[in-house]
């Protein structure tokens, strides 16, 4: 049954960020401290292109794959072949290329990073049908614990490379290690191998819906990464690594809460692709159930920077702390917009999708470069906060109007959150005019900032406890032969 399947997989997603974050505390923080901003640096002049390029080797189909209703094994063996013999071909181009990158950059380094890094693309092409079919069946336990020996693994590999001095490639080897390991056991549970068959006419319907995807994520991508790009080519690698890891900061309540839901909600809202109410419905409630969670966590630690930075990452990081805080109220804003692309992927609008990132890109790249002309990293951050959130308002009204729903409709969703979080700032505002230290004001903020959220939240918003009841356990519904219930 469909709602078992979703509430499964939500429990399982659920269950994994927390067992990932925890993985990432310990770890990845400890990486930070001990690397430095220049070997994140490295690494990020990399992926702005390695990423890009694994666009290509999936080119939508894992998308297309999960909005299919009528998949056959042609068409997976088909993408499958497809997607390797692209994998190949783009690592070839990167091995043959490597050298032209780092003259780019003027990083040396940089030859030997990309030939090793680049084995990425190989490995996922590998992966990718695999672990597509585990999602569009929604079938997420096993899938989760392989990734959960993968992170652990490669993180104690890198941790034990970074303590003998290894420097950039402990973060090099990581992503390799986590690569295979989870390519390894992601064919073992999937119950699927490719027939020795190939036929284009068999992917054409996939390669259809499928570029529209692919088109989206191509602009999507070069939003998010070519501020890195510009980053690392004008201002150097030690920027780009206070950015990178100040940006992967913003991301994490968003990756670590959204992620949950759309990697369930997607193929679930395609199997009732038709039904717009009933996707609307759901979609207001998983909604506010992410903006209660990430709202608060964004703008905590927009008030906690200062004090995060200087105990956690220590002082070499110091240069981060304004660009976490702008970069924690754009993750605020940002983190409403995390179910578009679940809207236009399952309701068959990934053409539209495209439309918005486009128009999206033609103001927000201008608006990098002054920024960045203007003020180097802090300017091009400031454009990002500004264009970032005052665009979310029309990219918001695109989307959900597919759905049936307007602006107003989210608002009613959202306001008892958005004034707890402001009694947030002001609790943050109100300890820093006292003289504590660093630990104590920490402290302080935390524990004054939970029970006045909350009370602002029960006090506008009574109903907020059956809501996210509903999203946490939806209501038992009876079985049927003619539809199929969330």
């Amino acid at each position: 049954m469909l709602q078992a399947k979703v509430k499964s997989g939500l429990k399982w997603n659920v269950i994994n960020q927390v067992v990932t974050q925890l993985i990432f505390v310990w770890f990845g923080i400890y990486l930070a401290r001990l690397l430095g901003p220049e070997a994140y640096g490295l690494v990020g002049m990399i992926t702005v292109f390695s990423g890009f390029a694994n666009l290509f080797v999936d080119f939508g189909f894992g998308s297309a794959i999960i909005y299919d209703q009528n998949l056959t094994n042609k068409k997976t063996s088909s993408v499958f072949w497809f997607n390797l013999a692209i994998g190949l071909f783009i690592y070839l181009i990167f091995y043959s290329l490597s050298p032209l990158l780092a003259e780019f950059y003027k990083e040396p380094k940089l030859i030997n990073l990309t030939r090793v890094v680049t084995l990425s693309l190989l490995i996922n092409s590998l992966a990718g049908i695999p672990n597509t079919l585990l999602s569009k069946n929604i079938d997420f336990k096993l899938k989760i614990v392989v990734a959960w020996v993968a992170t652990f693994l490669s993180y104690g590999v890198a941790f034990w490379m970074a303590y003998n001095n290894w420097g950039v490639w402990s973060l090099v080897f990581q992503g390799i290690i986590f690569s295979v390991i989870n390519l390894m056991f992601v064919w073992k549970i999937a119950k699927w191998r490719p027939m020795f068959y190939f036929s284009w006419n068999e992917i054409s319907g996939l390669f259809s819906y499928g570029s529209g995807i692919v088109g989206t994520n191509m602009l999507g991508y070069l939003t998010r990464n070519l501020d890195n790009l510009l980053i690392g080519k004008f201002i150097g690698n030690a920027s780009l690594g206070i950015y990178t890891r100040s940006y992967s900061l913003m991301m994490l309540p968003i990756s670590n809460v959204t992620s949950v839901f759309g990697k369930v909600l997607f193929p679930a809202f395609s199997i009732i692709q038709d039904d717009k109410d009933k996707i609307a419905f759901h979609y207001l409630k998983v909604i506010k159930f992410i903006a209660l969670v990430t709202f608060p966590l964004m703008v905590g630690l927009f008030t906690v920077a200062e004090e995060f930075v200087l105990l956690v990452l220590g002082v070499k990081w110091i240069e981060a702390i304004p660009i976490i805080k702008m970069l924690s109220i754009l993750g605020a804003a940002q983190s409403v917009l995390s179910l578009n692309g679940v809207i236009y992927n399952a309701t068959g609008n990934a053409g539209k999708a495209f439309r918005v990132t486009l128009y999206l890109n033609v103001v927000l790249i201008p608006s990098w470069i002054l920024g960045l002309y203007l003020g180097e990293l802090d300017g091009l951050v400031l454009a990002y906060l500004l264009v970032g959130t005052i665009g979310a308002i029309p990219i918001l009204h695109e989307a959900i109007k597919i759905i049936n729903l307007k602006l107003i409709d989210v608002w009613k969703q959202l306001y008892a959150i958005f004034l707890g979080c402001i009694f947030i700032i002001l609790v943050g505002f109100l300890v820093n005019t006292f003289n504590l230290t660093l630990e104590v004001s920490l402290l302080f903020k935390i524990i004054l900032s939970i029970p006045v959220y909350a009370s602002i939240i029960f006090f506008f918003d009574k109903n907020i406890l059956n809501d996210l009841i509903k999203v946490i356990k939806p209501k038992k519904e009876k079985k049927s032969t003619n539809n199929i219930k969330l």
